[in-house]
């Protein structure tokens, strides 16, 4: 029996299963350096500004595809059960985070999207030199006074929820380190690939 099919007395598995585990670590890589190509737009002008940009909203564009998709499958696949170690604000701080993380997900490229569709500069979009993408029309046809409120506001919504999202992150790390190193119960295993179960009882 694989690792990946081992489950518990209550019928959970006891890891994600291979498809959670591959949008975990791909959008997780995607996300982080979204986040790096972010803080570094300040720092560049001219062509490179706007190839950075371009790639910074393909990106984005990217994730929000494939957080739908994650979101379906966590939907359709029963995730494993918490450890028996775990306390329940443990279990309780642990869905909330998760939870948080799908909607940072969702809502963080549909705020850059909105900021693209607001700007004055009517700047086109096309995803990896390839793709285009249209412009929101609830934004884009309102009048130019409006669409540049709405464009700072979003902006800077657009930022904080950037800093909250590298927040959690790290939030995430250092509990997934603190399971692995400190109490020991396994859950790292749950979710990276190739790995065995050692899950605690």
């Amino acid at each position: 029996m694989s690792a990946a099919a081992i489950t518990d007395a209550s019928g959970h598995g006891r890891r994600y299963s291979l498809g959670a585990i591959g949008f975990h670590w791909l959008i997780a890589a995607l996300i982080i350096y979204n986040i790096y190509l972010g803080l570094r737009m300040d720092r560049i002008t001219g062509m490179d500004r706007f190839t950075l940009f371009q790639l910074h909203k393909s990106i984005g564009i990217t994730v929000l595809a494939l957080s739908v998709l994650r979101l379906g499958w966590r939907l359709a696949h029963r995730p494993p059960a918490y450890p028996s170690t775990m306390k329940r604000w443990e279990r309780a701080a642990a869905t909330t985070t998760h939870w948080t993380f799908y909607g940072l997900m969702l809502v963080m490229p549909l705020t850059g999207w909105v900021i693209v569709s607001a700007s004055p500069l009517n700047l086109p979009t096309l995803l990896y030199k390839l793709i285009p993408l249209p412009h929101l029309g609830i934004v884009h046809d309102q009048a130019m006074p409006v669409r540049m409120a709405i464009g700072d506001k979003v902006a800077t919504t657009h930022m904080l929820l950037a800093y909250l999202f590298g927040a959690l992150i790290l939030l995430h790390v250092a509990a997934a380190l603190k399971h692995q190193f400190v109490q020991r119960d396994g859950v790292l295993w749950r979710i990276v690939p190739g790995r065995p179960a050692r899950i605690a009882a």
